[in-house]
């Protein structure tokens, strides 16, 4: 059923397992012009977030959004200190 507007995950992106089918789950709920937002960490050494090695890069986000399906993508990088945005439609 397509009933959601917005899926919107804050620094808790790099928590979830098996991320490609968690996606195309999404995806499968998400109306037509439904948008997901990721905001997480930036995968470097920072005083905030998890170490490094548990953090998601922005270009893998991308990649996995892909993979499940999605194919309008934005990222935002400048904004935050600390984090990421990406847009996914």
């Amino acid at each position: 059923k397509r009933e959601v507007d917005l899926v919107f995950v804050v620094n808790t992106y790099h928590h979830l397992q098996d991320r490609v089918n968690y996606l195309k789950k999404v995806k499968a709920g998400l109306k037509q012009n439904g948008i997901v937002l990721i905001v997480d960490y930036f995968k470097k050494d920072l005083p905030l977030g998890p170490p490094a090695s548990k953090k998601i890069s922005a270009d893998d986000v991308t990649r996995e959004l892909k993979l499940a399906g999605f194919s309008m993508f934005k990222t935002e990088d400048k904004i935050l200190p600390y984090q990421y945005i990406v847009f996914a439609m």
